[in-house]
């Protein structure tokens, strides 16, 4: 804001607003409040509403890379115990079980599922556990009684109608007696009580794929995608209501999404979110209103599918092009937020999910390979803060000085400061935000005819035990006249 005697004060704070509207589309967008972010590196403002933090860092499980149990890439852990500090995981070849400490590594675990190429999903499903995966051709289910005895062919082999699966990704959901899974083209069914499977009992044509399904309010949810096309070839996709007794085989109801592609849908709290690609090659957070899909947040990178998502702070948590964002609100008197959280690990991430609280995500890069969990702090953390325009007319600005408020400082913590000018174009170094003990710190470092201005924190310096928490941070400055 400009004062009367020409100088300006603009101060940053409420950092829990995180990514500007338009910050998916224009690095150096100038639409939002003080408090967003116009680029970001793993920052956490979730964990302390209003503060801005380093993300959390990440530390492998006991036995949780090649050199123990992981030998191969997890692409899916049940988001929730299956017995006292115990869930499972399935990788391409494997089924694992896990605590939250470690990835057993002893016994009969991990498990080799026969003739496996892609495992999918798990379940835990009427005291039994549940597991879908692909082979060199087809598909198939397995069977582990929570005891000794594996069937890695069950689904072909023992079910009334028991029959191969299509090569294709198998979300999977229950309710009471009955477990509802994605198939390819197909829905497939298996109801418990007649021990009937039923692997293509919805059928929704020829080029489309089933992308997540889930149970709520006494119905099916089936997000089902209608082309295998990418890239900007534009297709359509719907989200499919079917009857809670899973009979019939018609359908209750649909939402013609008109979207490009869905990678999930998440119920939560009584609100069916939805992950999707806009046709105008966006992604986007939404929810489901009626026959509407109604968007919330935007965001860049890759869409996730069914096993990348989790509850974490009361936030949906998902993972995007190897990185991990939060979106939604800590308690409903903030306004909802989307940011990008913390690092997935190696480059190429695949299950996401909280079974004991805290997050935990693998990921691999080659033949290397990891099962991690939220620790500690991240020290490769960066902030880029709204651009703010300091010209007007026949003014330029000239900031004078800035005074940053943080937490208590302990030892070794500590922040880079640098201003960015000028559409970006010009970077001066301001200082760094440390001494032990402080939480006022006055930098006087003129940056001179600036037409436009944006700060940035640089946390790669810190350390990851002692954070820097940033709470505000003011811009002094004045106009200088430009001829």
């Amino acid at each position: 804001m400009a004062t009367k005697d020409n100088n300006f004060i603009t101060k940053f704070s409420d950092f829990n607003q995180g990514q500007a509207p338009l910050a998916h589309l224009d690095s150096l967008s100038t639409v939002g409040n003080s408090g967003q972010y116009t680029v970001a590196t793993n920052v956490d403002i979730i964990s302390k509403p209003g503060i801005l933090s380093q993300g959390p860092g990440l530390a492998t499980l006991t036995a949780g890379t090649q050199a123990g149990a992981v030998s191969d890439q997890i692409n899916f852990i049940i988001d929730k115990a299956v017995a006292n500090n115990q869930t499972y995981g399935v990788s391409d070849t494997l089924l694992h079980r896990i605590t939250p400490t470690a990835v057993t590594n002893t016994g009969i675990f991990p498990h080799t599922i026969t003739d496996a190429t892609a495992g999918n999903s798990a379940i835990h499903f009427q005291g039994d556990l549940f597991y879908f995966f692909n082979k060199a051709s087809g598909g198939d289910i397995g069977k582990y009684d929570l005891s000794s005895t594996f069937d890695d062919n069950w689904g072909s082999t023992v079910p009334t109608g028991a029959s191969a699966l299509q090569k294709a990704p198998h979300p999977v959901a229950k309710k009471e007696d009955i477990m509802l899974f994605g198939n390819g083209r197909y829905v497939g069914t298996y109801i418990s009580s007649t021990t009937t499977l039923a692997p293509t009992k919805l059928d929704f044509g020829e080029d489309t794929e089933v992308a997540d399904v889930a149970f709520h309010a006494n119905q099916w949810w089936i997000a089902v995608n209608g082309s295998s096309l990418t890239g900007s070839n534009r297709t359509s996709s719907q989200v499919y209501l079917y009857d809670g007794s899973a009979v019939s085989t018609l359908l209750s109801d649909e939402v013609a999404v008109g979207v490009q592609k869905i990678g999930f849908i998440y119920p939560v709290n009584g609100i069916v979110y939805i992950a999707y690609q806009d046709t105008g090659g966006s992604n986007v957070i939404g929810y489901i209103a009626g026959r509407q899909v109604k968007p919330l947040r935007f965001f860049s990178g890759d869409l996730p599918d069914f096993s990348q998502k989790t509850l974490y702070q009361n936030t949906i948590a998902f993972v995007s092009s190897g990185l991990i964002y939060s979106v939604g609100a800590v308690v409903e008197q903030l306004p909802l937020q989307i940011s990008q959280l913390a690092d997935g690990g190696f480059a190429t991430v695949g299950a996401l999910a909280s079974p004991f609280g805290t997050p935990m995500v693998a990921s691999n890069l080659t033949t290397s390979f990891k099962l991690a969990k939220f620790s500690g702090l991240d020290v490769n953390c960066t902030f880029k803060s709204l651009v703010i325009p300091t010209i007007n007319s026949d003014v330029v600005g000239m900031i004078d000085k800035i005074v940053v408020m943080t937490n208590v400082l302990k030892a070794n913590a500590s922040c880079l400061l640098k201003v960015e000018s000028n559409q970006g174009v010009t970077s001066t170094t301001i200082g760094t935000i440390t001494t032990t003990g402080k939480t006022r710190h006055s930098f006087s470092v003129p940056v001179n005819n600036i037409e436009d201005y944006r700060f940035f924190l640089d946390w790669s310096g810190g350390n990851a035990v002692n954070g820097v928490d940033i709470k505000s941070i003011y811009v002094k400055g004045h106009f200088k006249e430009i001829k």
